[in-house]
């Protein structure tokens, strides 16, 4: 039988616990000291200086607090004996295991928090790694693609086919986010999606790439067929109601093009190279063409 891993929220669910029992038995101890008001009051100050500084995940300094008042307690109390003669309850020694309890228990709380905290950054990003769906379109992802494209350069070696892959960007991103709300820019993103499913044949395929609303589309035809492809959508762009109703003044969004089509001798069967140079062809679409 395996032995059960502790997690962060376990070592957060102790932690707590004893800090808890130890801030109760503080409380407990002061009333019973009342004899000694001044010297419970400052264990007591002593105690939560020490938790303070364990929780801010200053361990090193919460343990040296603890220890200098430790140490300083002890040598109060032995001065106290050998000195004035003076009879030293047991019970005040109590305050140096509760300030300990209480270091630990604050230590062990943070590093439960922490350590939860890691867990989940890594399940995050574990769970990011396995989307294949863009959240905002619901259109395929970049991870997506690059699968689409081995499959789809299988079946294009095997039949003889022809494959391009297009990518499409937004010409003037920074200019398009400065006078759009997020809400309108996502609704230009998804509206430029659609338009561009609409452009393209139902067995071509369309994902979004990054962010900033990027499409790559893997196209079932040669370059000439991409161009053919690319023409048509700059037509459905220039109408002045392509973006109608997303901002108060009509939107007119320009895009910037290119295609590749695919070449075993060029690329062999490398997709994230194909994908470079295709957005070298997008960066040296230097004007709109209508």
């Amino acid at each position: 039988m395996n032995k059960k891993e502790t997690t962060g929220k376990t070592l957060q669910d102790i932690g707590i616990c004893i800090l808890l029992v130890a801030l109760l038995l503080c409380a407990i101890l002061f009333t019973a000291t009342a004899d000694h008001y001044l010297e419970s009051l400052l264990m007591l100050v002593g105690l939560f200086l020490a938790v303070l500084f364990a929780s801010f995940r200053l361990t090193a300094v919460a343990i040296v607090i603890a220890g200098l008042q430790t140490v300083a307690f002890i040598a109060y109390k032995v001065y106290a004996i050998v000195a004035t003669g003076e009879s030293v309850s047991a019970l005040s020694f109590c305050w140096i295991a509760l300030t300990a309890l209480a270091v630990v228990g604050a230590v062990m709380y943070v590093s439960g928090l922490k350590k939860m905290q890691l867990e989940n950054q890594i399940l995050k990003q574990q769970v990011e790694e396995l989307i294949m769906i863009d959240p905002l379109t619901g259109f395929y992802n970049l991870r997506s693609m690059f699968m689409d494209i081995q499959t789809q350069i299988s079946y294009a070696e095997r039949n003889g086919k022809a494959i391009s892959l297009m990518i499409i960007k937004f010409r003037y991103v920074k200019e398009l986010k400065s006078v759009l709300k997020p809400a309108q820019y996502d609704e230009v993103r998804v509206r430029l999606a659609k338009l561009v499913v609409d452009t393209v044949r139902l067995e071509d395929r369309v994902y979004v790439i990054d962010d900033e609303g990027s499409l790559g589309v893997l196209l079932t035809c040669d370059r000439a067929g991409a161009k053919i492809v690319e023409g048509r959508l700059r037509k459905k762009l220039d109408d002045v109601a392509a973006f109608d109703g997303i901002a108060q003044s009509p939107l007119r969004v320009e895009v910037k093009i290119g295609s590749l089509q695919y070449k075993k001798e060029e690329f062999e069967r490398d997709a994230i190279l194909l994908k470079e140079r295709v957005e070298e062809e997008v960066e040296y679409d230097i004007c709109d063409i209508s």
